[in-house]
């Protein structure tokens, strides 16, 4: 999702995983040397793979870093710390990370020095009265379905599935998916879920938050188990997936209506 790039499925197979495939296309594309911006986002991805403070054995950190440090070496030989500069009305060089902060300024300019990237995440909140369908990093579908048909209008005391569809652009670590419900149902049952790498599930009055630990590129569909209450027209607000930590990779369902009518018993 943050644009690095990487060859092969992640796996334990010993020849066959995506940090070994990845060492072979970076040496085959350095040996070429046509192709720099290619290299940086490949060592992007190793670099991502030691999230959590290492890689995964001995031999594969050996192979990583013969195949990049090389390339990560200034003019000095070694690796220099990063620094983020900000200019605005007061400029502040950061060298500690995680950062965040509250800017003001109209203008401000973000310059980094040091051999390793930094991620930066800048976005803005307010209230959106109509939102539209978003298919960016994240693409989501919802649909009612009852014995396994997709129906419209919804009948009293008959339990339906609201489902959406989450289909990721790339892979995308920590993510967190809200399906609203329509203010006429109730929950049929609150099920904690395994499916898709799940890992915990809250059931708000008005919502469903579901995060997930990380989603492969691909599509991954939701359940939410509901029964209509109470006849009317309502608003359905738009379900929406983002990645946690960086809120601007995300996608949303547009603005719907749903009808909950009598039910036929």
């Amino acid at each position: 999702m943050f644009g690095n790039l990487y060859w092969g499925e992640d796996g334990y197979r010993f020849f066959d995983n995506s940090v070994q495939l990845s060492v072979l296309a970076y040496r085959i594309i350095k040996n070429e040397g046509r192709h720099p911006e290619l290299l940086t986002k490949i060592r992007g991805y190793f670099l991502e793979q030691r999230r959590l403070g290492d890689w995964r054995n001995t031999y594969e950190s050996a192979l990583i870093l013969e195949t990049i440090l090389p390339d990560l070496l200034t003019e000095n030989k070694q690796v220099q710390p990063s620094q983020i500069r900000l200019t605005g009305t007061d400029t502040k060089t950061i060298d500690k990370f995680p950062y965040s902060a509250t800017l003001t300024d109209k203008t401000i300019s973000i310059s980094k020095t040091g051999s390793l990237p930094v991620y930066i995440t800048g976005y803005q909140q307010f209230w959106n009265n109509k939102p539209e369908k978003v298919s960016k990093d994240f693409t989501v579908n919802t649909w009612f379905e009852r014995k396994e048909k997709t129906i419209t209008t919804l009948k009293g005391g008959e339990p339906v599935l609201l489902k959406a569809e989450v289909t990721a652009r790339g892979d995308a670590d920590f993510v967190m998916i809200e399906i609203p419900i329509p203010a006429g149902c109730s929950y049929e049952s609150k099920e904690q879920q395994w499916d898709n790498n799940e890992v915990h599930r809250e059931y708000f009055k008005e919502k469903v938050s579901i995060f997930c630990r990380s989603l492969k590129q691909g599509k991954y569909t939701f359940t939410v188990n509901l029964i209509p209450r109470y006849n009317g027209k309502y608003t359905l607000n738009p379900a929406k997936a983002e990645m946690m930590y960086f809120p601007v990779f995300y996608g949303r369902e547009g603005m719907k209506q749903v009808v909950i009518g009598a039910s036929g018993h």
